[in-house]
C-alpha cells in the first residue's frame, strides 16, 4: 500500500511540475510590419537630427527647439503604421 502512495505521488508530482513551465509562459506578442519598423526607424533619426540642431541653439531658443523636436517625435511615432 505504502509503495502504491509513493509512485502515484511521484507521478503526480511529475505531470505537475511538467505541465506548469505551459502554464506560466507569457503569450508572444504579434511582430510589427516591415513598414511600422522603418516609420519608426525614420522618426527617431529625425528627432537625433532635430535634437542636434537644437543644441547649437542658446536658451530659449534651445528649450523651444527641444520640446518641439520631442511632441514632433511623438506625432511621428502616433501616426506610424500598425
Amino acid at each position: 500500500m505504502k509503495n502504491i502512495l509513493t509512485k502515484s505521488a511521484i507521478t503526480l508530482a511529475l505531470a505537475l511540475s511538467l505541465s506548469a513551465p505551459a502554464a506560466f509562459a507569457k503569450p508572444k506578442k504579434p511582430k510589427h510590419s516591415a513598414e511600422h519598423n522603418a516609420a519608426v526607424k525614420k522618426c527617431h533619426n529625425d528627432y537625433a537630427a532635430a535634437n542636434a540642431a537644437a543644441n547649437k541653439l542658446k536658451g530659449k531658443e534651445r528649450t523651444a527647439a527641444k520640446a518641439k523636436a520631442k511632441s514632433d517625435e511623438k506625432q511621428c511615432l502616433a501616426n506610424a503604421p500598425k
